[in-house]
């Protein structure tokens, strides 16, 4: 017996209902969207934490446990990484990755500061 499918366009559209996104998609879905509804807010808020909060906090670490000329140079990089980003106006599935990398970055800049001295 043969079974011949007359729409076969319909039997792909049911298979691709059930297949699963990666987390990745997911993200760069939702950072197309916000790129869309808060590129502005993104782009003042990524500057201004990087700016005045992680990147003064990281030098007074360093700062204070023996001022290290490439933890500096690092903390200087993770800060050039964020404010190069968005005043190259990228949008903002490319900046809030950069964003998260560079407090990444800091974070473990401090934990090293406190481990070198």
């Amino acid at each position: 017996m043969t079974y011949i499918i007359s729409r076969p366009e319909a039997l792909q559209q049911q298979i691709n209902a059930h297949e699963k996104r990666s987390t990745f998609a997911r993200f760069i879905q939702w950072a197309t969207q916000e790129d869309q509804e808060h590129h502005i807010a993104w782009v003042g808020g990524s500057i201004t934490v990087m700016t005045a909060i992680a990147f003064p906090l990281t030098m007074a670490a360093i700062l204070m446990n023996g001022e290290i000329f490439g933890l500096i140079i690092v903390a200087m990089v993770s800060l050039v990484l964020v404010v190069t980003t968005n005043l190259a106006a990228m949008p903002t599935r490319y900046t809030i990755p950069f964003f998260f990398m560079g407090i990444l970055i800091d974070l473990g800049v401090i934990v090293a500061s406190f481990l070198m001295k």
